[in-house]
């Protein structure tokens, strides 16, 4: 496996952050999510809606060659961690999870909270996230949604 590169993101990779999005969303989602959930999931996005998190410094990229995966934090919480779907399971998920969680406790937050897709709850989990509940997410007007799951981790006192 090729080494695996963590940089903050720029304005020049709205575009690539954007096509690993729907990548990740298209390949990895689809056995937790039907059509019409995915194809609302993805409506409305564009390389746009990843700027302002650029220009905050809150959206880093993990990269071999070409981009593999992103994560982008609000304050105390994790609210985008994708990876491109035929790059899973390579530990790029891992690296961009550690690199938030860092962000995240260095700001002086007690917990990281996210809210997983069915897909990613396994995974969250192995790295100390606890369900706190459940909800739906959809975009805009859409009648349709997607099941959630909310989780917290709290950072250990040190």
């Amino acid at each position: 496996m090729k080494k695996i590169l963590l940089r903050a993101a720029t304005q020049q990779d709205a575009e690539s952050i954007f096509a690993v999005h729907q990548h990740s969303v298209e390949n990895l989602c689809n056995a937790d999510y039907g059509p019409e959930q995915i194809a609302m999931w993805l409506d409305g996005r564009s390389p746009e809606t990843y700027r302002a998190a650029i220009a905050a410094g809150t959206l880093w990229l993990a990269y071999t060659d070409t981009l593999q995966g992103f994560v982008e934090i609000d304050g105390h919480e994790i609210s985008k961690l994708f990876v491109r779907g035929d790059a899973a399971g390579q530990g790029i998920g891992a690296r961009l999870l550690s690199e938030a969680l860092q962000h995240i406790q260095h700001a002086g937050h007690a917990k990281a909270y996210l809210e997983a897709t069915l897909t990613a709850e396994t995974f969250y989990a192995t790295f100390g996230f606890r369900n706190i509940g459940e909800g739906r997410f959809s975009r805009g007007n859409s009648p349709v949604s997607i099941e959630i799951i909310k989780m917290e981790r709290a950072f250990q006192e040190t």
